[in-house]
């Protein structure tokens, strides 16, 4: 018998109390009769003996009301040993490699305890002299070259579900001069594992899949901060609905004693839900989850948010005539500190003194300014780049090149937004077509993402994500275009500053390594799982942190700087890949079943003690 939440079996010892209370009470004051009441005593006698069996009886059922009660939410199980596996062994000594998939969605109906089961039963039939080396594929090499009677069935039941990614690519990439079979035991989720369908090797892979054709889950996959806004933060969550039905689902905001709750309708596939939290101080950090209970792990989301007080913003223009809508527009906004600078004086300064730097129709992108930026934006800066020529020189041509000027007798507008983009979160669509536009900067998009397109199909806003760099195709000049004077330029300019300002990359994945620049030669760490003092490195005249025990979701306290860490949400779509057999490919259909659940049972001993302990008091 197994447990699927075996941490209430600590609770067993309470089932002692109703013991301890009976023999507390026989310590009483010893009672003195008077002689006229004796004879009382002998016709109340057996009357008394029926009273003693029954407290004992009580004592009994009470005991065991609290051990059903405790074995009713430990959820007992008994998983089948009957497999499929058996007939696929090989019946000669050979090494074997096993590959035991421990991602988060192996959660789901209980596949996790199904591979333990199966795993068991492989290592228990192997021929004794098999060489046995075992994998997880959150890439934890459990055995290493040993014999199945060295891998006891303690070592296997211990094993727990991972929050990482899988890295079943890399673990396969590795061995891939294995001369003998894998024994891969999977639920096979397609976002985790397409690369199966053109993976090549020179040994047998058996796939044991336990997956499911259909299933019920919802997952936060997605999160993005919106804007600050008079003492309040707006952010905005992505949940997926993985079901072809509606759903009502309960989700709950918590910063420090903060709690809000709201019910969510989800109907089938994406939607973005926005939220609005007070800013109670300069940084806060929380979370959001969702009560929903097919598959727990992505229904978490943590977050931290960081106020840049007076952020600093440096403008670099080769003519005054460009930045004099900027200077207009920065008046009424007084939340930054801004700096313009001609950028024939930029080689005297240090970017890194400034969180965002505007980079305004420059004619070239040189050599030295380009290291400047590379070196910028490497560091964590961000770059609004706002162009106006066809440049003769152009360092950054890994990620953008220009090619030529468009320009006719007319004018073009904005014809497509990228609607689910948090800079346009709120705006009528209608709003962008007003102003027009004479010239354009004909920009090869390469590998960036537009998130604005004119009428003609040019770009003119593009986003490089990987280098938090935004570029506008058009110069905001009377010769190229209306903008400035129309409604919507404060607000795009505006939310645009914002969105990289709150950009800050203080959110990483399970699993994944965080460098941070810290002056300290040793750092305390605080993490969910428990604390460290970790050493910095110097790295070209700076030290830096590296650390990499990201193994659980929460907030972790580095030095002074917080960071969310989060599991992949991807990771919950369950929806399974569809795999053929092919040589050296097999696919081993396996579907162990729970021989029973027995938690109705013990919930009915439950009550059944409950229910003969109120009759017994009754009479």
């Amino acid at each position: 018998m197994k447990f699927l939440a075996p941490s209430f079996l600590y609770l067993l010892p309470l089932a002692i109390i109703p013991l301890i209370i009976h023999f507390l009470s026989r310590f009483r004051l010893k009672k003195v009769d008077f002689s006229s009441i004796f004879f009382l005593i002998d016709l109340k006698k057996e009357k008394f003996n029926f009273y003693r069996l029954r407290d004992i009886f009580l004592l009994i059922l009470r005991t065991f009301f609290i051990i059903f009660l405790i074995l009713s939410i430990s959820r007992p199980i008994f998983l089948s040993e009957k497999t499929s596996i058996l007939k696929f062994l090989p019946q000669k000594a050979k090494p074997i490699i096993l590959i035991l998939d421990d991602s988060y969605s192996m959660e789901y109906d209980n596949n996790f305890e199904k591979a333990k089961t199966i795993l068991k039963t492989i290592v228990k039939h192997l021929n004794r002299n098999s060489e046995i080396t075992l994998f997880l594929t959150s890439k934890r090499k459990i055995v290493e070259k040993k014999k199945p009677v060295a891998i006891s069935d303690t070592l296997i039941d211990n094993l727990k579900i991972s929050y990482k990614k899988a890295y079943a690519q890399e673990i396969l990439e590795d061995i891939k001069n294995f001369n003998s079979e894998v024994y891969f035991i999977t639920d096979l989720q397609e976002k985790t594992y397409f690369f199966l369908k053109s993976f090549k090797s020179d040994f047998l892979i058996n796939i044991i899949d336990l997956g499911k054709e259909e299933f019920e889950n919802v997952g936060i996959v997605d999160f993005h901060w919106l804007a600050e806004k008079k003492g309040d933060l707006e952010f905005q969550i992505e949940v997926v609905n993985y079901t072809s039905q509606e759903k009502e689902i309960p989700v709950n905001i918590q910063v420090g004693d903060f709690k809000i709750r709201n019910f969510l309708i989800l109907p089938p596939g994406k939607k973005k839900f926005q939220f609005t939290i007070p800013k109670m101080r300069e940084r806060i950090f929380g979370k959001i989850y969702l009560e929903e209970e097919n598959l727990k792990k992505d229904n978490l989301y943590y977050f931290v948010y960081q106020t840049k007080n007076r952020m600093p913003i440096l403008f670099l223009y080769e003519n005054e005539a460009d930045i004099f809508y900027f200077k207009k527009l920065f008046t009424l906004i007084k939340d930054y500190q801004i700096t313009y600078l001609p950028l024939k004086e930029s080689k005297r300064i240090s970017f890194s003194s400034y969180y965002l730097i505007f980079l305004i129709n420059p004619s070239q992108i040189d050599q030295f300014l380009g290291w400047q930026l590379e070196n910028y934006l490497k560091s964590g800066g961000k770059l609004i780049l706002i162009l106006g020529k066809d440049l003769k020189e152009n360092k950054f041509q890994k990620i953008f090149a220009t090619n030529g000027i468009w320009e006719d007798k007319g004018f073009v507008t904005i014809e497509e937004i990228a609607e689910e983009h948090p800079i346009f979160f709120g705006f009528k669509k209608e709003i962008f077509k007003e102003p027009k536009f004479y010239k354009i900067v004909n920009l090869q998009e390469k590998n960036l993402k537009v998130l604005m397109r004119f009428n003609n199909r040019l770009p003119f806003l593009l986003e490089d994500t990987l280098n938090n760099l935004m570029i506008f195709t058009s110069n905001f000049t009377s010769d190229f275009t209306d903008m400035p004077i129309k409604a919507i330029f404060l607000p795009l300019i505006f939310r645009t500053i914002e969105y990289l300002g709150i950009k800050e990359k203080n959110n990483f994945l399970v699993g994944e390594t965080i460098f941070l620049s810290i002056n300290l030669p040793k750092v305390k760490v605080v993490t969910p799982f428990g604390e460290f003092l970790e050493e910095t490195f110097f790295q070209k005249g700076k030290r830096i942190l590296k650390f990499c025990r990201t193994e659980e979701p929460g907030i972790y306290q580095i030095g002074e700087k917080i960071i969310a860490v989060n599991v992949w949400g991807e990771e919950g779509n369950l929806k399974k890949l569809t795999l053929k057999e092919r040589e050296n490919l097999k696919i081993i259909k396996e579907k162990p079943k729970l021989t029973s659940e027995i938690t109705s049972l013990f919930i009915f001993l439950t009550f059944l003690t409950f229910l003969i302990e109120i009759i017994l008091l009754i009479f």
